[in-house]
């Protein structure tokens, strides 16, 4: 896996979704959204339907179970109120999608039947990469930015690391403090400071 950086600033958060929205572009501004505040892979991510956000009367669910592919774990992914709200756009913007619970979330505009294929994983990262250039964020942004995005702002509102271990669904807290770039370093400098 190459590094990716997760987006530190939540202006530029901010910026992201305000761009997207103006733009019309609300199942771009819903892939973001959820994958950020989900903390999904990419792969996971992708292969949401209808089923799994909305009930069959169009409401849209708190929850809902996945079973992750790389894990072989299920899960429970709850769905955010801010994620809500744009579902609420993506229900207005997309109700033929919504119209058939088979339907993927993140369909392929391309597709002859139009929600029976999901976006690409290449897809899927080009649309992360873009927008942060857009919004000159130009460091390494692809498919894990938006599951570290999750765990580096959980970190700085001091979620403890078992809580981001458990959300990113990490086997070992080496493997939290790896993702999440720990170092050393810091320890150090976190001891010092508390010098209790």
């Amino acid at each position: 896996m190459k590094f990716v950086e997760p987006i530190r600033s939540i202006k530029k958060l901010n910026e992201i979704k305000a761009l997207l929205k103006s733009k019309g572009l609300i199942k771009n501004l819903f892939l973001i959204e959820h994958w950020i505040n989900s903390a999904l892979r990419i792969s996971d991510l992708l292969t949401l339907k209808v089923w799994d956000v909305f009930e069959n009367d169009w409401t849209i669910k708190d929850f809902y179970i996945i079973k992750e592919e790389k894990t072989d774990k299920t899960t429970k992914i709850h769905i955010t109120d801010k994620v809500k709200a744009t579902l609420k756009l993506y229900r207005e913007q997309y109700s033929w999608v919504v119209s058939k619970q088979s339907n993927y979330i993140f369909f392929q505009s391309r597709s002859n039947t139009k929600g029976d294929k999901p976006i690409s994983r290449q897809q899927g990262r080009k649309i992360i990469s873009k927008i942060c250039m857009q919004v000159w964020l130009q460091w390494r942004y692809w498919g894990h930015t938006l599951r570290k995005t999750w765990g580096y702002q959980a970190r700085m509102k001091w979620i403890t690391l078992p809580v981001i271990q458990e959300k990113l669904r990490h086997s070992n807290l080496a493997v939290t403090k790896r993702y999440l770039g720990i170092t050393d370093d810091e320890v150090r400098e976190a001891s010092l400071q508390l010098d209790l």
